[in-house]
């Protein structure tokens, strides 16, 4: 799936307008050697450490582009969102620096520790539903009823452009990549930094990674337009639930993920051990999708240059334990 130039020139401006405006805000993380995985799969693989941005996740540098993107009096009329967890926590850091008012709305199942964490930083939570995409609608809806703005973790190109930043940072590191593993939730984060990279080199091949539980970019992707459909629990919580049925992700994966494909739940415990194993790296299932996608594709990699984005790391400490210690 090879982007148009126009459009690719497009979310390169997205990405660059994002750079600018937040470079002082997020961290340029680093980008890991790992001799496991590339002796492995005989290829040169890095781990990209979002892990290390601020607040934990990839979603900080969505959120802070958003954020200073607004007016003043946008930022009056007050602001909502919604999140299964990271992005609470990136657009509730992100709205301090702006000191503005804003309330978060997160499914009633949130893990627990999650939840602490959201409330422990002081921001104003709100618990509906159960799905992902129920707090997502219910915010949509006190957003239009309070004349409040709604701020989407994906459906816009101010937070897909911060998404890429994590992209950009990629291309200055390693030049010559050749392949590269996102997350897929909403489709943000593969989006963004899809669409840089097919800018800065159209031979590199994107790769997104999906739980096979909650497969809605996946089969949507396949069918050309986005899907209501059910969805299960699964490790990576942060990539489950319904997607806007308008999003504009949808035509992005079509034109830069040159794949996306799904893991099992084992896939992605598997890849949660590996990180600890052999990089003492405590990572989220959302997080680890891109090293357990690259372990379920890895023989077509050999010999090349590939970045897997480990994005999270915001996992419940029990939880982790019993994937690691089982």
């Amino acid at each position: 799936m090879i982007a148009g130039s126009q459009q690719v020139n497009e979310v390169r401006q997205w990405v660059l307008d994002a750079e600018e405006r937040s470079r002082k805000y997020i961290i340029e993380t680093p980008l890991e050697y790992s001799l496991y995985l590339s002796k492995l799969a005989s290829a040169e693989v890095y781990l990209k450490l979002d892990i290390v941005q601020k607040t934990s996740s990839f979603k900080f540098r969505g959120a802070v582009s958003k954020i200073m993107s607004l007016t003043q009096e946008e930022l009056d009329k007050g602001l909502v969102a919604a999140s299964t967890g990271n992005f609470a926590l990136a657009v509730g850091e992100a709205a301090k620096i702006r000191g503005c008012e804003l309330t978060i709305y997160v499914a009633e199942n949130i893990a627990a520790s999650r939840l602490q964490i959201i409330r422990d930083h002081g921001y104003h939570v709100e618990l509906y539903g159960q799905d992902g995409w129920d707090p997502e609608k219910r915010a949509r809806e006190v957003a239009r009823q309070e004349s409040k703005l709604y701020i989407s973790p994906y459906n816009d190109p101010v937070v897909v452009g911060g998404q890429g930043t994590c992209g950009l940072e990629i291309s200055r590191q390693l030049p010559d990549v050749q392949a590269a593993f996102f997350a897929v939730g909403g489709g943000g984060l593969c989006s963004g930094c899809g669409g840089w990279l097919k800018s800065f080199n159209p031979d590199i091949q994107i790769i997104g990674v999906s739980p096979e539980k909650s497969p809605v970019m996946y089969e949507s992707v396949k069918a050309n337009r986005m899907l209501e459909m059910e969805t299960f629990p699964t490790l990576a919580d942060t990539c489950a639930g319904g997607v806007d049925l308008d999003s504009i992700t949808l035509e992005l994966l079509q034109k830069y993920a040159d794949e996306i494909t799904l893991l099992t739940e084992e896939e992605i415990a598997n890849a949660i051990r590996v990180l600890f194993e052999h990089h003492r790296l405590v990572v989220e299932g959302s997080g680890a999708l891109s090293v357990g996608g690259f372990l379920k594709m890895k023989d077509s990699f050999k010999g090349k240059k590939v970045v897997l984005t480990v994005c999270g790391r915001n996992i419940d400490l029990e939880l982790f334990k019993q994937i690691v210690f089982q």
